[in-house]
């Protein structure tokens, strides 16, 4: 509905009251309306009202009046003259509009005001002396007569209605509005809370500071208390009646009815407080505790607002606080950093928390302070201290901002609190703190709640148990909650839940689709629908869309799970390694999947040249880290063995004796038995005595003695020792370490003995054992000799020719004959048994 602006001359002063009524479709007789100059600020006044004469004194800035006054000098030049009645009013007199719907104000930028309703007439107090000429405003519309009166400190307007109708207040330009117009926004609920036995109430937009009053009620004569604001009122529902007060209903600010002088109100961060003060005072809320949702106990208001009266309240409380005296500069600078989380800009409130806190240290202490700071490290991602997240009381607001600051800070850094348990459970007491707080977000301002809904509602669905996540059920549909609720789906595999991700990663937002398509590859995985080398791939395609929706360290911990389920440890190695290098403070989180790498890699068997390689620069970089003495030996370990497979003798070496001294003696006696044979195949048998740790003298079981040895390891030290004597020329040592040892490594070590000192007949014996575990009775059988088996049939055959063993070798020539026809060594083999006349000294195969 189109409105204009009819001004009315006030006396003693250059300030004005207009009036607004709805424009006529013609032009009376007698009055002639110019075309009407449209504001040039749609925040000073509401939008559609125009003014029919100079508007200056409704523009706090000059240059906006010399702007207006430029462009009704220009439609008045297309319109002709101007009429009388529209000509700058003469002062003292005014003009009926009776079609008038509301009444502006001029109090003055920044001024607070409180007003209720008394029957028919609406009582408005204003903070500050206001000179107004109201003689001429009786009769206009539903407003039968405006009275103004000024004390000491405030101005008292009464203002007398026709009707019943309940008028809206709101600030507008250098004044306030009282509209009873159908379409006008009311003021928004003032918050309600409590302080220990305080009752507090919180504007829903910060805008100065309010102020209180104590006035006598013009009907009854009793005592009230005023909290002067900018914004907020108090309804039916709200009103509270107690022991010698009363909280009336408002049309803006607080009014209290007090029957006894023990009963003040006052002003304390922003917030009004009603209490008892006095000695023999009583508690004012001893036994009517009030914690209702929206209440803020640490002076912060965060309600809703548009996005114009968000920049404009930013806006304010910035010049307000650049104006400030150094008194009063710490209480502006929360006032421009509440401004700032109601829009959502961290950075901006991070700075001002940052600088008045440094100008002013003693501030920390203060409650709002406390909570600025909790908004500004969930807002900015950063932890801050960590005895934010035992901060607040016990109202849901409270416990919202404990579980969000929980969320940044991990149990083991928080100050003031016992462990929780397993991180299971603190994950879940967090969901709990959250969704007990998460219907007081809805009453946040816009640009807030757009910023901390998503990591709230996701946390609830991920970790939160099945009372809290019927939060979720309570919130307004939107793209936020759905994907909440498709995670809960993923969560508890229910069957649709794959299909509502699949919805979702098709979202274009990208902090919905990147978090959706995410849970659905981790469905995947856990449903073995992909393969986890699959899944892999598909996560390092969308991490860079992860990092904007805050989920690449989820998104880089699930790629190495699918690494590591896939086997592929060379690839989990590398997605530690960048991890490592992306997050630095953060290593512990892939410590128990980096430690299962290692020993994974250590145990596996050596694969190609290319992968041994990378095995060993992982390896050589997780060394350098391990402080753990078993994690130390398998790192050791595994560098052995890729040593080997690369051919590097002297790294394995290094790699063994750094094993042998690292105190993991689980597995000394094998680790000495490695070296020992290295040093031996190296041909240093000296060297390989020593590593071994026991004199030539020794008997086998003297591997009992040696760390980390035991029964089972005793013939492979007599072997070793065997091998050691040989390689020394000491025959009758290797005889007695072999003496009690039935083995077939013992067998030929006595073969080969013999056979380098000509006694093929006891070399015979020595591998006739060997032949039992061979395939083949006579021709019968249809089983192939292998190489290796082919080669011990020769060596014996060759032995025995030499030996003339007639015998040993008719039993060859029975058993294996037909099995080595066809064979690469059938030629030899005939050669070698020939004849018995024939076999008398052919050159023996095992030479």
């Amino acid at each position: 509905m189109k409105r204009a602006f009819l001004a009315t001359a006030l006396s003693l002063s250059l300030l004005e009251t207009a009036v607004a009524a709805p424009k006529t479709a013609g032009v009376k007789p007698g009055k002639v309306e110019t075309g009407p100059t449209k504001a040039a600020d749609e925040k000073l006044l509401p939008a559609g009202w125009a003014f029919l004469n100079d508007p200056s004194p409704l523009f706090p800035h000059p240059e906006k009046a010399v702007q207006e006054k430029r462009i009704s000098a220009g439609l008045a030049s297309v319109t002709g003259t101007r009429s009388q009645a529209t000509a700058a009013p003469i002062y003292g007199t005014s003009v009926q509009v009776p079609d008038a719907t509301g009444l502006w104000l001029p109090l003055g930028e920044l001024t607070p005001v409180a007003a209720f309703r008394n029957g028919r007439n609406v009582v408005l107090v204003a903070a500050g002396q206001h000179v107004l000429d109201t003689a001429g405003l009786t009769g206009i519309g539903p407003f039968k007569s405006v009275f103004s009166r000024i004390l000491s400190d405030v101005t008292v307007i009464t203002v007398t209605l026709f009707d019943e109708r309940d008028p809206v207040l709101r600030p507008v330009g250098a004044g306030w509005t009282l509209s009873v117009a159908v379409d006008v926004k009311p003021q928004a609920d003032m918050l309600l809370g409590q302080d220990a036995n305080a009752l507090t109430f919180m504007p829903p937009v910060a805008e100065g500071l309010p102020q209180v009053v104590a006035l006598d009620d013009p009907d009854s004569g009793r005592r009230l208390l005023l909290g002067m604001t900018r914004s907020g009122r108090i309804q039916q529902p709200m009103r509270r009646l107690g022991t010698g007060f009363a909280v009336r209903s408002s049309l803006v600010g607080v009014v209290v009815a007090a029957d006894s002088d023990t009963i003040e109100m006052r002003q304390a961060g922003g917030k009004l407080m009603l209490d008892t003060v006095g000695p023999d005072s009583f508690p004012l809320m001893a036994s009517n505790r009030l914690q209702p949702y929206g209440s803020s106990l640490n002076g912060v208001s965060l309600g809703r607002g548009t996005p114009e009266e968000l920049r404009e309240a930013l806006r304010r409380s910035v010049t307000s606080a650049a104006m400030a005296s150094s008194g009063d500069r710490f209480a502006a600078r929360m006032r421009v950093a509440q401004a700032a989380a109601r829009a959502g800009n961290g950075p901006l409130l991070g700075e001002v928390i940052d600088v008045a806190l440094q100008d002013w240290p003693e501030g920390v202490e203060k409650p709002e302070a406390r909570r600025l700071q909790q908004i500004s490290a969930v807002l900015n991602a950063r932890s801050g201290s960590s005895s934010l997240t035992e901060d607040g009381g016990s109202t849901p607001e409270d416990q919202l901002w404990r579980g969000m600051m929980r969320m940044l800070i991990p149990s083991s850094c928080r100050v003031r609190q016992s462990a929780s348990g397993s991180p299971e459970s603190d994950r879940l007491q967090t969901a709990d703190l959250i969704a007990t707080g998460l219907p007081v977000l809805q009453t946040y301002a816009a640009p807030l709640k757009e910023r901390l809904l998503p990591s709230a509602t996701q946390w609830i669905a991920r970790y939160g148990s099945d009372g809290a996540t019927k939060v979720l059920d309570q919130l307004p549909d939107g793209p936020q909650v759905a994907l909440a609720k498709a995670l809960l789906a993923a969560r508890r595999n229910t069957s649709d839940a794959e299909a509502k991700l699949s919805v979702l990663a098709h979202d274009p937002s990208p902090l919905i689709w990147p978090v959706a398509r995410e849970a659905s590859l981790r469905l995947a995985l856990k449903k073995k629908t992909l393969s986890p080398q699959a899944v892999a791939d598909q996560v390092d395609g969308i991490l860079p869309a992860l990092r904007i929706a805050a989920r690449e360290k989820d998104g880089r911990l699930l790629q190495i799970k699918a690494l590591m389920e896939g086997g592929n440890l060379e690839g989990a190695a590398a997605a530690v390694q960048e991890w490592g290098r992306l997050y630095p403070e953060e290593t512990p989180k892939v410590a128990v999947q980096e430690a299962d790498i290692i020993r994974q890699m250590a145990r596996s068997a050596p694969s190609g040249a290319w992968q041994n390689m990378n095995a060993v620069v992982f390896l050589q970089g997780a060394l350098l880290k391990a402080s753990n003495s078993a994690l130390r030996g398998d790192i050791l370990d595994g560098l052995a063995r890729r040593y080997e497979a690369l051919g590097l003798p002297d790294q394995e070496r290094k790699a063994l004796r750094d094993l042998l001294t690292s105190g993991s003696n689980a597995q000394g006696m094998n680790t000495r038995i490695r070296l020992a044979t290295l040093e031996l195949n190296l041909g240093d048998p000296k060297a390989a005595r020593q590593d071994l740790g026991v004199s030539a003298e020794g008997s086998p079981d003297a591997a009992l003695a040696l760390p980390g040895g035991s029964s089972s390891q005793s013939v492979e030290v007599a072997l070793l020792k065997a091998r050691i004597a040989l390689a020394d020329h000491h025959p009758e040592e290797v005889v007695s370490e072999l003496a009690s040892i039935n083995d077939p490594r013992a067998w030929t070590l006595r073969a080969q003995m013999a056979e380098r000192a000509g006694d093929w007949s006891h070399a015979v014996e020595a591998l006739a054992p060997m032949l039992d575990s061979l395939p083949g009775a006579g021709g019968a059988s249809k089983e192939v000799l292998s190489p290796e088996q082919q080669a011990l049939v020769l060596r014996i055959g060759g032995d025995a020719s030499r030996a003339q063993d007639q015998q040993m070798l008719k039993n060859l020539q029975t058993r294996f004959g037909a099995l080595m026809n066809g064979t690469s060594s059938e030629g030899v083999f005939r050669l070698l048994i020939g004849s018995g006349e024939a076999a008398s000294a052919p050159a023996s195969a095992g030479g």
